[in-house]
């Protein structure tokens, strides 16, 4: 008998389930806890093809970890995740099911009813993973399961993410590393991805589901994502598809140029399928797999973090010791170095919360624990949090001694957060104030004036503001040769290419 692989001692590997550009999913055996799951493996071959291997290992045990934070019953649990030998890993719920792609495949075009019923769950998923501040950046119909009892799943969150712009990137010989017939054009112009177009890809999922067919196509990459670019999508009822003017009018919505002109979240899409969803029964469905099943009990989203929120509740006035604050601070720092961030900012936060611990607190040290706070929770993917702390550090620069150079960090930090969140028009805002505030503040700071020229122009590019982007890029590749940064000029000058092929 053939002696299986085992992973971390544990995980014993029985038959391979399915192969992709970022890795091999394999069905396994958990040994100690007696259970069938899966276990999705990125092999060190792929890690080194990339262009800053340690960085992936460090994203990928990141994004593991945020992956599991998305708690919907449309994400597969994941149990575990690390390395064997030069391989990463990360240990999954095992799925009974089929994934979407051959759904349609066996099926072809699938009924309203069928397609609405699985969009809105996907909605679901989207809506929990972005508040989480989780963006897919590959979803497409191989990534989407439906198990045996009509429950839709969410496939490959965390190894997408893992790779992050690399994911998308245009190599020298023009060929996508992506998914070019579901991704969004900003993605592809910019190399990086936000909620909407997670949105994006949705709407062709969405299209694909009810005609059978992508939304465009083309023998070379680059020709997909120029058609993904310039050409308008043909209405459905155009291709001959029997579907109501609503969820038309809604898969055109999502497939709009302009990332601004889609639906706000995933929870707009969410209700605007709900008409097209069955109404609760007593009776489930006789067809397995029928995605329409779940609806007799509805798979709502939860509500959304975006709303305000409260303010912190502090706990009674104790006395705390120095002691305390200082083991807090120290404890927090070694969180991070296990790459731990959510839990040392949530101890950041739980100490400046706490009234009796603030009171002894100096005006400059609550800044500097208050900027921990922020900095763990950009780092842990927390956007939101992030930029909530960022705007307080703001907002209270003007009581004590805080330094230019320190609150344009902060200012830049609210841009790039509002930039993580997709909330691109205000950050490109953001970022123009702040691009000429540090050239009369700072003029001598040559390269942080490029890094930041460098994030408004990959803006701009997201927003297909292209010209203007260029113009910026010229600029920083103009700057940096002269004060002999490589780096920036180095990363201008790709984008400008990247422009130049798209252009073509």
């Amino acid at each position: 008998m053939a002696q299986h692989r085992v992973i971390a001692g544990r995980y014993e590997l029985t038959s391979p389930i399915g192969r992709g550009a970022m890795g091999e999913v394999w069905a396994a055996y958990d040994t100690r806890l007696d259970r069938p799951i899966a276990v999705k493996l990125l092999p060190a071959t792929k890690i080194a093809d990339t262009e800053n291997p340690e960085t992936i290992r460090q994203r990928f045990v990141r994004e593991s970890r945020l992956t599991a934070r998305v708690e919907h019953v449309g994400v597969p649990a994941v149990h575990d995740a690390g390395s064997d030998g030069d391989d990463l890993f990360l240990v999954m719920q095992l799925i009974d099911g089929i994934d979407l792609a051959d759904l349609v495949a066996e099926r072809g075009a699938l009924a309203e009813g069928w397609a609405a019923a699985i969009g809105a769950q996907i909605a679901g998923v989207l809506a929990a993973a972005h508040d989480a501040s989780l963006v897919h950046r590959d979803l497409k119909p191989s990534n989407v399961m439906v198990d045996s009892h009509g429950t839709v799943k969410v496939l490959d969150f965390g190894i997408a993410a893992a790779l992050g712009a690399n994911v998308t990137r245009l190599t020298a010989t023009h060929e996508t590393l992506g998914t070019p017939a579901y991704m969004a054009p900003e993605q592809a112009m910019s190399g990086t991805a936000t909620p909407r177009s997670d949105l994006y890809s949705l709407g062709c999922v969405l299209h694909e589901m009810l005609c059978g067919e992508q939304v465009f196509t083309a023998k070379l990459p680059l020709a997909l994502l120029h058609k993904h670019l310039d050409e308008p999508p043909a209405p459905l009822r155009q291709c001959g598809v029997s579907v109501s003017e609503e969820v038309e009018e809604l898969v055109l919505d999502l497939l709009a140029k302009d990332p601004e002109s889609r639906p706000e979240n995933a929870h707009e899409v969410y209700r605007r399928l709900i008409p097209f969803l069955p109404v609760p029964e007593h009776t489930s469905s006789s067809v397995e797999g029928d995605p329409t099943g779940p609806y007799r009990a509805p798979l709502a989203p939860r509500a959304s973090t975006r709303r305000q929120e409260p303010d912190l509740v502090s706990p009674p006035a104790t006395s705390v010791s120095e002691d305390r604050i200082r083991a807090d601070q120290e404890r927090a720092h070694e969180l991070v170095d296990d790459g731990r961030y959510t839990q040392a900012a949530e101890l950041l936060r739980t100490l400046l919360a706490d009234s009796a611990a603030s009171a002894q607190l100096s005006f400059e040290r609550g800044v500097k624990i208050r900027k921990n706070l922020a900095g763990f929770s950009f780092l842990g993917g927390d956007y939101r949090a992030a930029l909530r702390e960022y705007r307080v550090l703001l907002a209270d620069a003007d009581r004590g001694e805080v330094s230019p150079t320190e609150i344009l960090t902060f200012k830049e930090m609210i841009a790039s957060c509002r930039a993580e969140l997709g909330e691109h028009t205000t950050a490109i805002a953001d970022l123009r104030v702040l691009v000429d505030e540090h050239a009369q503040l700072l003029p001598e700071q040559v390269e942080r004036s490029c890094e930041l020229r460098l994030q408004l122009a990959m803006l701009l590019i997201h927003t297909d503001s292209a010209d203007e982007a260029r113009e910026l890029l010229d600029d920083v590749v103009r700057v940096a040769d002269e004060a002999r940064l490589d780096e920036p000029a180095a990363r201008a000058r790709q984008l400008l290419r990247r422009l130049d092929a798209l252009a073509q």
